[in-house]
């Protein structure tokens, strides 16, 4: 369309041109005789409006094509980027953001073990007492995971078995994870019991006067009657409140 209406304007002007150049010419040879009315006509009347008519419609079409590039304003009139495009020298950000990974002790579930590092201290009476660290995850065959996880969950520990409790809340108040701990007596493993308060999960070539080798943990019992015996019968240690009784090897004899 901007072509068609750009060759009109320039027939327009060209026919303005030649037209209104002839009877100008033919005017002058005529001059001094009969009145040279039509060739008159055209040279002043009909050329200038060609030519006026020519620019008109000329300078319409380029406007729009010499116009002001898109993005700049216009009278105070901001005229949008074309959709899509992305002006140079503008950093874009990422609208997604990586995950951030949960801690890891809330991932934990019941069976699983940890390891709590155990300081030694004295109470307000002078008597030993244990000050428990920040739980880590552990390998449940192995001398360091000395507790395992009896529950989970946002909930209070309720299990009769437990002896720690670990949780943890983020900077608004929130739980991130509650763990509800037992020691860990294991059936094969071997344990210093100097301290029954707070047993030492130990290697089996450990020696020691109190090293022993843990054949059995009864639950919902207080009674060794059912611990596995060799040829020197059985030791066993029960804990009344917890319903629990852990077995030894007979031939163990700790404390002697």
């Amino acid at each position: 369309m901007q072509s068609v209406l750009i060759g009109t304007a320039v027939a327009l002007l060209c026919a303005a041109a030649v037209g209104g150049g002839l009877a100008i010419a033919r005017v002058r040879r005529v001059r001094g005789n009969s009145p040279p009315g039509r060739a008159a006509f055209v040279a002043r009347v009909l050329a200038p409006a060609m030519a006026v008519l020519g620019w008109a419609v000329l300078i319409g079409t380029l406007i729009p094509v010499l116009g002001p590039p898109t993005g700049d304003t216009v009278a105070g009139t901001a005229v949008p980027a074309a959709p899509g495009l992305i002006p140079a020298a503008v950093v874009t950000t990422p609208t997604s953001t990586k995950p951030v990974a949960p801690d890891p002790m809330s991932l934990l579930k019941p069976g699983d073990c940890v390891e709590v590092p155990m300081e030694r201290t004295t109470d307000a009476q002078g008597r030993t007492a244990w000050q428990p660290g920040s739980p880590v995850q552990a390998d449940c065959n192995t001398v360091d995971a000395n507790y395992r996880v009896l529950q989970t969950g946002p909930g209070e520990c309720t299990d009769p078995l437990y002896k720690l409790e670990s949780s943890r809340r983020d900077r608004s108040g929130n739980l991130i994870y509650r763990l509800c701990l037992a020691f860990d007596w294991r059936v094969g493993f071997c344990y210093d019991t100097a301290d029954m308060d707070e047993p030492a999960k130990v290697a089996c070539g450990s020696r020691g006067a109190n090293v022993v080798r843990v054949t059995a943990v009864l639950t919902d019992t207080t009674s060794g009657a059912a611990c596995p015996r060799d040829d020197q019968g059985a030791v066993w240690v029960v804990w009344d409140k917890r319903r629990m009784t852990v077995c030894f090897r007979g031939s163990d004899k700790p404390g002697h």
